[in-house]
């Protein structure tokens, strides 16, 4: 396939149709079609010059020896990329295993079938011919780039795969990706995308002098590229380096002030100073020039319920989540919005959709759990958390769940006992801190009671109120006398001090 490097702008919006990535992600791999369609406008023998039908040890770039692929060969594959462009994955599939029935040997056609197989969900088969590809051409680096972003999609989104379960693990898919990569620079050093995915794939995996080298060569070899400003100041922005940052971004908006993805990282970066205003302006900026961008308003809606501004998000969310089917994360953050507005049955289903694609996401089962507890399910929330202990002993969410049950069956020590391994594991420990002070006070443990009620009012100033202190320990009618009574007595100790 032709080099990339310099004709790829990498845009906001259409990068949002891969959804659960960051953006950056998201833009790299949304070249695999890409590439195919800019295929189309090569001719027809040329096309097949490009495939990486190629012997062993030969570079893709070299002449191929004549004779070596059929006529009628290279017109199939001609077709089968001819169709990918047109998105006809499906008759492009046949007409490359057309071509593979008369020569099962060329590593086009693997290719070829490869991107078909993708574009239709089949995630393994489309693994197993691209494979094949680089096995047939090992010189070839588009094949080793094309696996790598393929493994790299399927580290987090394993749901590509929707012709049977996974056949790696997450960290396999991973490692597969930066060696495929890494091979792909080896092969064509002067290619800016590689770099620029290399520098990528780094960033998500916490490599960062390793993403930092990447991306300066990126930036380096494609400096009017914007996307690679872009990049480079992520990595330096992992480093600490926001002035550096600063400055890389700026170069991005100078080739393009209309970039609402840069916009979008200017927003970060403002975020990350705790500018807040200046970065509520830039991804303001991001979703006036990307309206169809989902992460340009789901990276606002953060940012207002970071910054105590929950019911402002509402809006933002609900876009970002009908324009990225796949961000899950905003889905989950707008199913606890609307739990906390008695929507519950939406929110239900939010959450439940959220499981099923990110299983491993225990907050959002936690979150189902106190569903149940908001209405009335004992045994339902029971299981759930006990579901959630078996398979993760020392996550918090499970133990979260338990202790909130236990308390409500009056069986306080009990209750203690999974605060206790909740706090040790738990970001934000204010929920278990007021349980536990107000545990202690119906165990008659008066001081210790009070001690913990400051300590959680420390992190949450409006816990002296029964709307609050009750939304965090899900009371129900029975729980709001004890509460009131609780707080009558103890406010006064998390009380201002009076002015004189």
């Amino acid at each position: 396939m032709p080099k990339l490097s310099s004709t790829i702008r990498n845009k906001f919006a259409p990068c949002n149709k891969i959804s659960g990535f960051s953006p950056r992600k998201a833009c790299v791999l949304n070249l695999l079609m890409v590439q195919a369609a800019v295929l189309l406008a090569l001719p027809a023998g040329l096309v097949a010059a490009t495939q990486g039908n190629v012997v062993a040890g030969q570079s893709a770039a070299r002449p191929q020896a004549a004779g070596q692929t059929s006529a009628e060969t290279s017109t199939l594959i001609a077709q089968g990329f001819n169709l990918l462009a047109r998105q006809d994955a499906t008759g492009a599939a046949a007409a490359f295993r057309k071509a593979l029935e008369t020569q099962p040997e060329v590593a086009g056609a693997h290719r070829g079938l490869a991107l078909a197989l993708w574009a239709t969900g089949q995630g393994n088969a489309a693994l197993r011919e691209m494979t094949a590809a680089t096995r047939l051409a090992p010189g070839d680096a588009d094949a080793h780039f094309e696996l790598g972003k393929f493994a790299w999609a399927m580290s987090s989104q394993p749901e590509l795969a929707k012709d049977g379960p996974p056949q790696k693990t997450p960290s396999d898919y991973l490692s597969l990706a930066i060696r495929e990569m890494n091979r792909a620079a080896t092969i064509r050093p002067q290619d800016a995308n590689i770099h620029l995915s290399l520098a990528s794939i780094y960033l998500d995996n916490q490599q960062t002098n390793e993403a930092l080298s990447h991306a300066e060569e990126a930036a380096r070899l494609a400096p009017s590229n914007p996307t690679t400003h872009v990049v480079l100041g992520q990595a330096l922005l992992n480093e600490k380096e926001e002035s550096q940052a600063e400055a890389e971004f700026k170069k991005a908006l100078e080739i393009d002030p209309n970039d609402g993805a840069v916009h979008l990282e200017m927003g970060q970066l403002r975020a990350f100073q705790q500018r807040f205003d200046d970065a509520q302006n830039e991804f303001r900026r991001a979703a006036e020039l990307s309206p169809a961008s989902g992460a340009a308003y789901a990276a606002w809606a953060e940012l207002l319920i970071n910054t105590g501004h929950k019911s402002q998000s509402r809006g933002l969310l609900e876009k970002a989540v009908v324009l990225d089917a796949r961000d899950w994360q905003s889905r989950y953050r707008l199913a606890t919005l609307l739990y906390e507005g008695g929507e519950t049955a939406r929110a239900t289903a939010l959450l439940e959709s959220v499981s099923s694609q990110r299983p491993d996401f225990l907050p959002a089962r936690e979150q189902l759990a106190f569903g149940l507890l908001r209405r009335g399910d004992m045994e339902g929330a029971a299981a759930q958390a006990e579901a959630l202990v078996a398979a993760h002993p020392l996550a918090a969410e499970g133990h979260h769940v338990m202790a909130l049950v236990l308390w409500k069956r009056h069986e306080y020590e009990a209750s203690m006992a999974e605060i206790a391994i909740a706090q040790a594991n738990e970001p934000d420990a204010t929920a278990m801190l007021a349980l536990e002070a107000l545990e202690l006070w119906q165990l008659d443990r008066k001081k210790e009671s009070r001690s913990t009620f400051v300590r959680a009012a420390k992190t949450e100033p409006h816990l002296g109120t029964a709307q609050v202190f009750c939304r965090l320990i899900f009371c129900d009618a029975e729980d709001i006398g004890p509460v009131e009574d609780f707080l009558r007595k103890n406010r006064w100790a998390i009380a201002g001090p009076q002015a004189p």
